[in-house]
């Protein structure tokens, strides 16, 4: 049976906002955990790259995990 809903092109306005909003949190929360280390160690770029890396890793995670969940609907 299919969902009448599947073609228009709302159907999955909330999932992607889900998804655009996990991605922005995670790298967000990267970079600032970054800045923070490096502030506070006197260490330059370092600590922000690797929260940058680290932020985006959790933002593919997050994709991968919510793409998984939902290939089942």
């Amino acid at each position: 049976m299919t969902d009448p809903g599947a073609d228009r092109p709302s159907a999955n306005w909330g999932l992607v906002l889900d998804l655009g909003v996990r991605m922005g949190v995670s790298v967000i929360l990267g970079v600032g955990g970054g800045l923070l280390l490096d502030r506070w160690l006197g260490t330059r770029p370092i600590f922000t790259l690797i929260g940058m890396v680290l932020g985006v890793a959790a933002a593919m995670y997050t994709i991968w995990d919510v793409a998984r969940q939902n290939m089942g609907r």
